[in-house]
């Protein structure tokens, strides 16, 4: 018997056309049961996932320096060690004007919870027998317009989208500490490093969410529901083109 999870997943791929899976996550306390040998970097883990794999990925697999900090893994609790970082950034990568502004952005994105004991489950959400915390929907723009939409249907509360940190951080652990949809074009470093699709980006949508999202598919028009002219508004319309 299909999982409530994997039925979703059918729906979203037919709904959007989508030729791979949403991938399902959950952040699991305890040892990680994955081969430690194999390092594993968690930006191309998703896109990985959305094709078929399953990851497991803790402080011993990972193989992102950033993300073992963004994720949890490592404290940056060397000051040397966090300098020459934030020099790789401004300097190396260049992708901020200054160190203030790197610290600007530090700022907005909030603490990261001790994960050291703990490892991140990544899974085809189609295949997976494991119930996620955090869905992850790598879409197009257009697909992405009409989830936004689906999401934001149910009340009318506009995501507090924030779109300017890595992509582990922004994609995975904003919305697990915060419960909120978040938008994530990946980060342009990690763009480059696992050869992102140039037209895709990944939205976030917590699971305790998603059988909403689910039951909005009929009711709205970026679902399946067709757009109708009340007799009314057709009225009014057809006096404005008489005028």
């Amino acid at each position: 018997m299909q999982k409530e999870w994997q039925e979703y997943s059918a729906i979203f791929k037919e709904l959007f056309g989508l030729e791979q899976s949403p991938v399902g996550v959950s952040l699991i306390k305890g040892l990680c049961p994955e081969d430690k040998i194999k390092k594993v970097r968690i930006c191309r883990a998703i896109l990985d996932a959305a094709a078929g794999k399953t990851f497991k990925i803790c402080k011993e697999n990972n193989a992102c320096f950033g993300a073992g900090w963004h994720l949890g893994f490592h404290r940056l609790d060397n000051p040397k060690v966090e300098q020459m970082i934030k020099k790789f950034v401004v300097e190396g990568e260049k992708l901020f004007s200054s160190y203030q502004a790197l610290d600007n952005l530090i700022s907005q994105m909030g603490k990261v919870p001790d994960n050291s004991e703990a490892y991140f489950e990544l899974s085809p959400l189609d295949k997976s027998d494991l119930k996620p915390q955090l869905v992850l929907f790598v879409l197009n723009p257009e697909q992405a317009c009409r989830l936004l939409t689906l999401v934001t249907f149910i009340d009318g509360v506009m995501p507090e989208i924030k779109i300017g940190g890595p992509t582990c951080r922004m994609a995975i652990m904003y919305p697990l500490l915060t419960g909120k949809t978040n938008l994530s074009f990946y980060d342009y470093t990690a763009r480059k490093l696992c050869n992102v699709e140039k037209d895709k980006l990944v939205i976030s949508i917590v699971y305790d969410n998603i059988k909403a999202v689910i039951e909005s598919i009929d009711k709205c028009s970026a679902g399946r529901a067709k757009i109708e002219y009340p007799q009314e508004f057709r009225e009014f319309l057809q006096k404005r083109l008489v005028k």
